[in-house]
């Protein structure tokens, strides 16, 4: 795939992302009992809004790296970006399919992880020959 595809594959995570974050951050038992199909409790509360501020700031990473065209930290952010929603999307996955969750959202959560996964693994992170030589 081509740098547009990657930016347009980083845009779609700044914003799924950059949304989460503030939901979880404003209405955090809200998320979590349609995502996991549970009621959380104050601790869970609190680390639901860390993981917001986390996502939040993913969203704003995945957006800055769309300005850029090569560089090794577009490649970077390609690259946590793509191992973050395999290990999303695998934990939601397990968590799931082990009976812990209830909550229909954690399914879609999942594909959407792991197909974003898929497609920034497809777009591949190599920098063009021109930007390797530096001309």
């Amino acid at each position: 795939m081509n740098v547009t595809t990657q930016k347009g594959l980083l845009a779609i995570a700044a914003v799924v992302e950059c949304l989460t974050g503030v939901a979880i951050i404003l209405v955090p038992g809200i998320v979590i009992a349609l995502l996991l199909g549970v009621e959380p409790n104050s601790a869970a509360i609190m680390i639901a809004r860390l993981l917001g501020v986390a996502l939040l700031c993913i969203g704003i990473a995945c957006w800055g790296a769309t300005g850029d065209t090569v560089g090794s930290a577009r490649t970077g952010t390609l690259r946590a970006i793509t191992l973050y929603n395999a290990g999303v999307g695998l934990s939601l996955v397990a968590y799931a399919a082990g009976g812990m969750a209830h909550g229909w959202l954690v399914w879609i959560a999942s594909i959407l992880h792991l197909c974003l996964a898929t497609a920034f693994a497809a777009s591949g992170y190599s920098r063009p020959a021109s930007a390797k030589s530096g001309v």
